[in-house]
């Protein structure tokens, strides 16, 4: 079983100083990238290894990534132990949890017709 997790960015609003809402762009991909590996996660030597590995996955990824479950686990695993995610994170945590599963080991079935019978 396989995972799609849409990796592209969203916006959200954010009052200034003055109250005045003001848009900004989530990074989603950044902060899978920086999340799986950060610091105050108190990870080991093999579980960052593993955790770089995700994020080289991800590194290379455009829009989407296709996750492996252990990989998908592991990033489930991250949210649930990392501290200090705010309102401003829900729809990143949203999109995790809520990630895809790919039927049929993320294998893509091409027709040549479209998938029209010929006549």
């Amino acid at each position: 079983m396989a995972r799609r997790l849409d990796l592209k960015n969203y916006t959200f609003g954010l009052p200034d100083q003055k109250g005045v809402i003001q848009f900004t762009t989530y990074q989603f991909q950044k902060t899978i990238e920086d999340l799986l590996p950060h610091h105050n996660l108190g990870l080991n030597g093999p579980e960052l290894l593993m955790a770089m590995d995700v994020v080289k996955k991800v590194e290379v990824a455009k829009g989407e990534v296709i996750l492996t479950e252990d990989d998908y686990q592991l990033i489930l695993d991250t949210c649930k132990k990392f501290r200090g995610f705010t309102k401003y994170d829900e729809q990143f945590l949203r999109r995790v949890y809520n990630c895809p599963v790919i039927p049929d080991e993320g294998k893509i079935i091409k027709f040549s017709d479209n998938g029209k019978k010929s006549k």
